[in-house]
């Protein structure tokens, strides 16, 4: 299985995952233009891809969607609740949208599926967990904390792909209105580097050995800053980054590190 961000931030989101003659994106959240540079480098075109699994409706995961099927009349998978916003969003693109019950293992060529709910403000929001060649993916971004449900379907990942999207003092002291700080800092709004720092330490006790942080905040956070506070947890825990796990972070505008497994 190969695994890569195309782009990771609260401006846009779009992520590959391929394996054998089966390429699918998790979110449509940039260009249609950047969708296909970054396809290029994997000698593919959208028109190769199989589908396109949405996490939710907000507009840094879908944005691209109305291009991609309006060009290439690519198949959409979203939960029943995100749909509706997805539909009102794209016009057209009710004939290429399958909605599926959360939790439910969606097989799509040589990878299963399965979406698990995420706890964000908006309808139907869920992560995905990609099973192919005997590894496991996760992939779980907006998320004001790390949920039960959240935690058990992304134990024992080979790779994850977790939310490190502000540092809190950043937030509370930087230009965001006070309605907005409230939004990301609630129970159902986005993941702090410190919970992060949390979430990936249970990864790593699961056995996950790859941990890409992802979705930071321009405003709130900064690489060396996310990277540096789930190093410090981690270690807290007795788990010694670069040894027992590696982490990294996706950058927001470009393609990240290509993960195989």
């Amino acid at each position: 299985m190969t695994i890569c961000t195309l782009a990771s931030s609260s401006s846009g989101n779009c992520s590959i995952v391929s394996h054998g003659n089966t390429h699918i994106l998790i979110d449509a959240g940039i260009s249609l233009r950047r969708i296909r540079t970054g396809l290029h480098h994997f000698g593919l075109s959208p028109d190769d891809l199989d589908g396109v699994f949405v996490t939710h409706e907000h507009s840094d995961h879908i944005s691209g969607l109305e291009m991609l099927t309006k060009y290439h009349k690519i198949p959409v998978f979203s939960s029943f609740g995100g749909g509706v916003g997805i539909c009102g969003a794209v016009t057209w693109i009710e004939p290429f949208l399958s909605c599926f019950e959360i939790g439910a293992a969606l097989e799509i060529g040589d990878i299963s599926v399965c979406s698990f709910c995420t706890p964000h403000d908006a309808a139907g929001s869920v992560g995905y967990t990609v099973l192919a060649g005997g590894k496991k993916f996760v992939y779980v971004t907006d998320l004001g904390h790390v949920s039960d449900v959240v935690a058990q379907a992304a134990a024992g990942a080979d790779i994850a792909m977790i939310e490190a999207n502000h540092d809190i003092e950043m937030l509370r002291r930087g230009p965001y209105p006070a309605f907005l700080k409230r939004r990301v800092l609630s129970d159902h709004g986005h993941l702090a580097n410190k919970d992060s720092g949390e979430f990936a330490a249970k990864l790593a006790d699961s056995g996950t050995r790859n941990i890409q942080l992802s979705h930071l905040s321009r405003q709130n956070n900064t690489p060396e800053l996310a990277l540096a506070t789930v190093e410090r947890a981690l270690s807290a825990k007795g788990i010694t980054p670069a040894r027992d796990v590696e982490l990294d972070v996706a950058p927001p505008y470009e393609m990240g590190r290509v993960y195989v497994v």
